[in-house]
């Protein structure tokens, strides 16, 4: 069997499919003179940056509250507006219940000092695993707790308004199973969570960057709804590869 030539395949030619990348990214003809241009942004001017991105969200708080919780909706959070931490419990010993699970996972963020879920969800007979290594828990142990429980329950280091999302920086004490392995996620998200859009955070994570000295971590969980896919007939499916649900809690 002879493969045809690449030019006699159907589909957009590459030369064509290039030059219109090279469009959109208004470079024409020409190639950038620095391929991989290094950020040079010193953290002295990051931190001015970062006092702007802070002064224009105290700006715009209630709006961008709003925003993101509209566009979490859009991209398939069940979105809950809590006036405090009584109706956020409230609302998570409802979750909880409707789940029919007996195990919980949460992580060990700060939130939870604010937002005390153990208690709860004790009252009602459910079992909640702090995911924190010790003396007392090993790797493994845990991994089997986050795998046995039907619900896991994280803060948010930062809610991006722009998209809708959360996002999760790794952790001690914080693993990405339990956003990723229960079929269900709550997401506690504080105003002080709250940032604008992907370019504040990627000037945030540089500021950190420069801050913890070279070391911010290698990777960071951006969570938009629950995970979908498509089969070739184009029918979107929820929770293939994630949660089938997931709830965001604003508080504020």
């Amino acid at each position: 069997m002879t493969t045809p030539k690449s030019d006699n395949m159907p589909g957009t030619p590459k030369s064509d499919f290039l030059q219109s990348v090279r469009d959109a990214l208004g470079r024409g003809n020409v190639p950038p003179a620095q391929l991989y241009p290094r950020l040079t942004d010193t953290e002295t001017e990051l931190e001015y940056q970062s006092t702007q991105i802070r002064r224009r969200l105290a700006e715009n708080l209630p709006t961008l509250l709003d925003k993101l919780a509209d566009m979490a909706a859009k991209g398939g959070w069940k979105v809950h507006r809590a006036a405090g931490a009584e109706e956020a419990l409230d609302y998570i010993q409802s979750v909880a219940k409707d789940s029919g699970t007996l195990k919980v996972v949460r992580s060990t963020q700060d939130v939870f000092a604010q937002i005390p879920v153990d208690d709860v969800l004790n009252n009602i007979g459910l079992t909640v695993t702090t995911v924190e290594r010790n003396n007392d828990t090993t790797e493994e142990y845990l991994k089997e707790e986050i795998r046995q429980s039907g619900i896991g329950i994280t803060g948010a280091d930062y809610a991006l308004a722009e998209t809708g999302s959360i996002v999760v920086l790794p952790r001690r004490g914080l693993a990405r199973l339990i956003s990723v392995v229960p079929p269900v996620h709550i997401a506690l998200v504080r105003a002080e969570d709250l940032i604008e859009t992907l370019d504040d955070l990627f000037l945030l994570r540089r500021l950190e960057y420069h801050q913890q000295g070279s070391d911010m971590g290698s990777y960071l969980n951006i969570i938009t709804g629950p995970s979908r896919t498509a089969d070739i007939e184009m029918t979107i499916v929820e929770g293939v590869h994630g949660p089938k649900e997931v709830h965001m809690i604003i508080l504020g």
